[in-house]
């Protein structure tokens, strides 16, 4: 994205960030610790540096971003009509909506070896899984993101780091632990639902509070139960729990 003539953000500030992506390893170098502090000096004739675009939906969040992340010695901040192409897009969003997703899957999918950096005020945990998916490297929240996290956090995707504030961590971990579970669940032979049932049970459910947990009639979770003895060549429900424990399902 850039200013247009008159000074204004262009209408629509994802289309100028459609451009050809290339990433030589000329021009790879490796922060060293510390160097995404303020750091506003001149470079060396022989220093590379990260290419960065940046696209807001706004004029303000634009011009300050394009100011701050100038000013750091390892960054520079290219218009898509500059000779040098962009390595890093940081993409500035209120809501990440479908929308925004669109706009990341059709800019990754034509353009290969782009890193990704999203700041929004809100992400739900299934849109962040599928921006991760569609090669986002770093999603930070504006609310805990300053200028200098942000330069952090570009170097950091740049290096093919992962880099996302604590309060995203747990939805992280949730879905990579429920990908973990489908896998065992999948090779000793069992449903989604029947790992759910053995997850209730493991954690001390009889079957009538977990028919109410689950929305279901006792009678279908007594037959789910029975599946699952069945399945796994247990005597009880108590050996089909701690047979799961051993495998690594729960």
């Amino acid at each position: 994205m850039t200013l247009n003539a008159a000074g204004r953000t262009p209408a629509d500030p994802w289309a100028s960030a459609a451009f050809p992506i290339t990433i030589s390893e000329d021009d790879h170098k490796t922060a060293s610790e510390g160097e995404t502090s303020a750091c506003p000096k001149e470079r060396n004739a022989e220093e590379t540096s990260i290419a960065v675009a940046i696209v807001a939906e706004d004029k303000l969040t634009y011009e300050g971003a394009v100011a701050a992340l100038g000013g750091y010695r390892q960054i520079e901040v290219v218009p898509p009509e500059h000779g040098r192409t962009a390595q890093v897009l940081v993409a500035f969003e209120g809501e990440v909506t479908e929308r925004t997703l669109m706009r990341i899957e059709q800019i990754t999918g034509k353009q290969t070896g782009l890193q990704v950096l999203l700041v929004a005020n809100s992400v739900s945990e299934p849109r962040l899984m599928r921006a991760i998916g569609m090669g986002v490297g770093s999603v930070l929240l504006r609310n805990q993101t300053t200028f200098s996290r942000l330069a952090q956090a570009v170097v950091a995707v740049y290096q093919g780091e992962a880099d996302f504030p604590q309060l995203l961590l747990g939805p992280l971990i949730r879905h990579v632990r429920r990908l973990e579970q489908r896998g065992v669940g999948v090779r000793l032979g069992l449903s989604s639902r029947e790992i759910a049932v053995l997850g209730l049970l493991a954690d001390g459910m009889d079957t009538v509070q977990i028919a109410r947990q689950l929305n279901y009639s006792e009678r279908t979770i007594k037959g789910i139960v029975h599946a699952i003895i069945a399945n796994l060549g247990v005597s009880n429900r108590t050996h089909a729990v701690a047979y799961v424990i051993r495998a690594g399902l729960l």
